[in-house]
Order: structure tokens, then C-alpha cells, then sequence
């Protein structure tokens, strides 16, 4: 066993930690390890909110300053950290490890808020919100015919980064009411990988309960409307639906890559909340209110990497192979669609109405944003960046640019280590390469998507998700993340997972869609792994560099 040593925390303002029963302090002393690193201890006290790149060093928002007692900086922290940064007893939390009694200041860097998008900009002929009433069975009519005229279905989008949650008429699709939050396993790492490393590690139950717990406070929120509920759908990522139902993840995070299940899964209350003792007060367990037996579905997926989320975009999207749902009228209508979701993963889609091919690609943080400025700032800026000379194709800041890197006034940011000043931060070479490896990542899967499907004419380009409602197009065009031919036939489509949990949640509680159907539709999906592709490497390093582009008649 190492030597104990004492850590005295001084905090920037005052926080509240479990030592202190969540009492505000200022100052506190904490023992541990020697042979530990400096993360453990203040996740335990709740002093920091966690390793959001899972103990990598990536991320930078796990920064302290040693007052006293600072440790030789590690190879990591030279490298992410400038040397008078590291003069001055900066260091990483996740990696560093004290040797002896230190006093250590918490830093951090203060998280821009990220939108959290719950609006749908859906194509007209495909919802109908309107007149539904035929969606639901006889013993739903009559079920809210007996109530106060109304029933409703909850539609949960589990993302990885945020969690969205709407409780919505069953008839009407009107909006009631809507739940948000950042997703709470971000503790364990901003990304799918991190948090299958950590339930591999053990962490698999926390995992769940986290995100359990989530919902559980949306619910209480809806509580006025429990006694009135059809069905709760939730759509998400192959990762997070795992996580949430305890499933083993450990095939996620290595080849094959095979989930342990990927058809639609129907759970009771019971079932999805097992274990949890601490409900919501006002979430009454009765006939009255919430029934144990409650219905909750889970999208299916298609891979690994392309999970119920997609399913169910595609799904409000009218995407679906019309003849496995057997939708004649719709099958006739033949035209090209691509579909692109980009977040922490970029998951992409293009169907001619026969044939589905979907794949998905990494993008890390850079387009969702890595807590000081938000993906879709990078690209705009970026863009603004390449007109004015300041950046150059291969990605590369001009002087003074380069070292002291790009302030951007709009975004948050905390004193750190001379990054981030108040009122401001930096976009700096990091963070344009990181941009870069990620539409470079990006661009080259929907090559590969168009290439296989036969290089057809794409009518109609569908942007899903909060990333893709706020992308200025044409700085996404200007930078190469999109090719420029795609001008005038793209669409921001909002958060089509959410609307899609809400229309899978009506259809399948309603008898309007088998689910039989629907399984057989995302089991005849063409998955396609990139990193099996010969091409895509070929198709990576093209597309590095920054500056419009065009292929073929993509």
C-alpha cells in the first residue's frame, strides 16, 4: 500500500461536496494515495463533475494549479500544457499524481452552454399530426375517453451528450411538455468509447443508474399527466440503450463490433428502473399514477455504431424500405435521400427507397464542442478564418495566430492556464485539426456511401439533430465538410430522434406498426464499416484539408 499523503483543496468560489454534506466551502483537506492520480479524490468529494475524455488529457477541463507541493509534470501534461503553465504548478487532474502534502487550486474551464434542440422541421408529407386518431387502438380510445380527454406517449432522445425528453398528445402530437438535461454519464467521458471502458471497468451499474435517474426526473416533472400515459420510447445510441438496459458492452468496443442485441426491446417500469429506490416523491407507483407494468420501448438498432436514434429518424423522416412497412403508395415515389446526424458520432444514411445503406464514423467533440465553444462556432469561424487569409487550406493559423490562437468573444470560459480568459476563449491549432479529423472522417463516409449505393443524383440532403439545426451551410460547404453540389438541397430537419420516439411510441402502442415489420426492415439495412473500406483511408486524407470541394455529382 502507498504512502498517504494530505491534499488541501482550495476552490476558486464556493462549492458544495459530499465530505461536507453539501455544505458550501471554501477550503478543505482531503488524504489519499500517493500512487493515485489527483482525479479519484475530488470525484468523490464532488469537487469536479468528472474525466470527460475518460483520463486521456484531451479535454484540458479537469485543469489545477498546485500552490504547493506540485509533482514533475508528466510527458501528457507537457505536451498539452505550455511551460509556463507548468512553472506556475498547472496541471491535469486526470493524469497527474502528488508525491507528497500539496495545496491545489481548482481551475477547470466553465462548459459553454450547449443548445439542446427539441424542435422538428419534419417534410410535411411525411407527419401528420393532425387527425391520428386511427393510430390508436379501441381500448386507447376508450382509455382516454374515460380520462380527461387526453393521453399521451413520452419520446426520450438518450444522446450522448444530452438527453431530451417530451411528453406528447397520443392523438394530436402536440407538445405538453419538455424535459432537459446534459447527459450525467459525462463523468466518465464525453465519448461512446470512454464509457464502454468504464462499464468494462466495472462501472456498468453506475452507468445505468445515472441515466435511469434522468429520466426519472423528467418523469416527475410530467407528473400531473402520469394517470394519463400510454407509453414511454426511447431512442439512442447502440452504446447508451446497452448502458441503459445493463447490457454487457464490452462487444461494443472491440472487433467485430457486435451488440448484444439489436432488435426492439419492450420493458416494463419495473424492469427499467430495478434497483433504484430513490423515486421521485410525486412519482406515485399506483393505478392512479404510474403503473409498474407501464410500457417502455427501445428503439431498434441496426450496428453497433448506428443505433436506435437513426432508426427512429429515418422513421419520422419517412426513410424506412416503404415495401417492409408496407407502404405501397410511398414505395412508388422513388428519389435519393441522404441523411447525415453529426454529434459525438456521425452517423450517415442514404436510401433510394429500395435500399438502405448506413454507416457512421468518430467525431469526437469537435462538432458537438469540447466545453468552451460549441461545433457549429468552429466551422463558422473557420470558415471566416480561410476568407480572411488568418487560416490556410492545410489547416495551418497564420502569426501571431498560431501560438496565441483565435479569441472568440461569444464563448464562455474560466481563467485556466492562460487558455481561457473571462469572457472569452481561444480557438487554437488544437482545436482546428481536431475540426479537421473529424469532416475529414465525415466526408469520406458519405463518399463511400455514394459510391456504393452507385453514384446516384442525391436530391434531398437531411440534417439531423442540434448540430446540424444550427450548421451555417455554407461555412460547412466552404471548409469541405459538405460538397459544394449539395448547395440549395440541404435541410435542417431538428431532432428527428426525438420525433421519431414519438412516432415509433404511437405507432407501435397503437397497433399501427409491427414490430415484426419494423425489426425486419432494420435487420435489412446495409451496415458498412469504414474501417474496413479500402478506400477510406484514401478518402480521409483528401479531405484534411481545409476549402470548398466537389466530387462527381455528390
Amino acid at each position: 500500500m502507498s504512502e498517504q499523503i494530505k491534499i488541501t483543496i482550495v476552490m476558486h468560489d464556493e462549492k458544495p461536496n459530499a465530505q461536507n454534506a453539501g455544505k458550501f466551502v471554501r477550503e478543505m483537506t482531503l488524504t489519499q494515495e500517493s500512487a493515485l492520480t489527483l482525479m479519484p479524490v475530488l470525484l468523490k468529494n464532488g469537487l469536479m463533475d468528472g474525466s470527460f475524455c475518460g483520463g486521456r488529457g484531451d479535454c484540458g477541463r479537469c485543469i489545477v494549479q498546485f500552490l504547493k507541493g506540485a509533482p514533475l509534470p508528466t510527458g501528457l501534461e507537457r505536451s498539452r500544457l505550455e511551460p509556463e503553465e507548468l512553472r506556475q504548478g498547472y496541471r491535469l487532474a486526470c493524469v497527474t499524481r502528488p508525491k507528497a502534502d500539496c495545496v491545489v487550486k481548482i481551475v477547470g474551464a466553465e462548459e459553454a452552454e450547449i443548445p439542446i434542440v427539441t424542435e422538428m422541421n419534419l417534410p410535411s408529407e411525411n407527419i401528420d399530426l393532425i387527425g391520428q386518431e386511427n393510430n390508436l387502438s379501441e381500448n386507447h380510445k376508450a382509455f382516454a375517453m374515460k380520462s380527461d380527454g387526453s393521453c399521451y406517449i413520452i419520446a426520450v432522445d438518450l444522446g450522448t451528450t444530452t438527453i431530451a425528453m417530451q411528453l406528447r398528445d397520443a392523438v394530436t402530437g402536440a407538445v405538453a411538455d419538455t424535459y432537459c438535461e446534459r447527459n450525467p454519464q459525462r463523468r466518465y467521458g464525453t465519448d461512446v468509447l470512454t464509457r464502454i471502458q468504464a462499464s468494462v471497468e466495472g462501472h456498468g451499474e453506475e452507468l445505468r443508474g445515472l441515466v435511469c435517474e434522468a429520466i426519472l426526473r423528467g418523469l416527475s416533472q410530467f407528473a400531473e399527466n402520469l394517470q394519463n400515459l400510454l407509453c414511454m420510447c426511447i431512442a439512442g445510441n447502440t452504446a447508451m440503450e446497452h448502458l441503459l438496459l445493463g447490457m454487457d458492452v464490452s462487444s461494443l468496443g472491440k472487433a467485430p463490433f457486435v451488440p448484444v442485441e439489436k432488435g426492439l426491446q419492450k420493458v416494463t417500469f419495473a424492469r427499467l428502473f430495478e434497483g433504484l429506490d430513490n423515486l421521485p416523491e410525486n412519482l406515485r407507483i399506483t393505478d392512479e399514477g404510474i403503473s409498474l407494468d407501464f410500457p417502455i420501448y427501445i428503439a431498434p438498432c441496426i450496428s453497433a455504431f448506428v443505433g436506435g436514434d437513426i432508426v427512429a429518424g429515418l422513421y419520422a423522416l419517412g426513410l424506412l424500405a416503404a415495401e417492409a412497412l408496407g407502404d405501397r403508395e410511398r414505395a412508388g415515389k422513388r428519389r435519393v435521400v441522404l441523411m447525415i446526424d453529426l454529434g459525438t458520432n456521425g452517423e450517415m444514411a442514404i436510401t433510394d427507397g429500395r435500399r438502405m445503406l448506413v454507416t457512421a464514423t468518430a467525431a469526437g467533440p469537435a462538432f458537438e464542442g469540447d466545453g468552451t465553444m460549441v461545433g457549429t462556432d468552429r466551422i463558422a469561424l473557420s470558415a471566416q478564418l480561410l476568407k480572411r487569409g488568418i487560416l490556410d487550406e492545410s489547416g495551418l493559423l497564420a502569426e501571431p495566430y498560431f501560438t496565441e490562437g483565435v479569441k472568440m468573444e461569444s464563448a464562455k470560459g474560466t481563467a485556466a492556464a492562460g487558455r481561457y480568459e473571462k469572457n472569452g476563449c481561444y480557438f487554437i491549432q488544437q482545436d482546428i485539426r481536431a475540426l479537421q479529423m473529424a469532416k475529414a472522417a465525415v466526408r469520406a463516409g458519405v463518399e463511400i456511401l455514394w459510391e456504393e449505393m452507385g453514384c446516384p443524383e442525391i436530391e434531398e440532403v437531411f440534417l439531423a439533430g442540434g448540430f446540424g439545426y444550427y450548421l451555417d451551410v455554407e461555412a460547412a460547404v466552404e471548409i469541405g465538410l459538405l460538397p459544394a453540389g449539395m448547395r440549395g438541397r440541404v435541410r435542417a430537419v431538428g431532432n428527428t430522434a426525438l420525433a421519431g420516439a414519438y412516432e415509433l411510441g404511437r405507432d407501435l402502442c397503437g397497433k399501427r406498426l409491427d414490430a415484426a415489420l419494423l425489426e425486419k426492415w432494420s435487420g435489412q439495412a446495409e451496415s458498412i464499416n469504414l474501417a474496413k473500406t479500402e478506400r477510406f483511408e484514401e478518402f480521409y486524407l483528401k479531405y484534411m484539408g481545409l476549402g470548398e470541394n466537389e466530387t462527381g455529382r455528390v
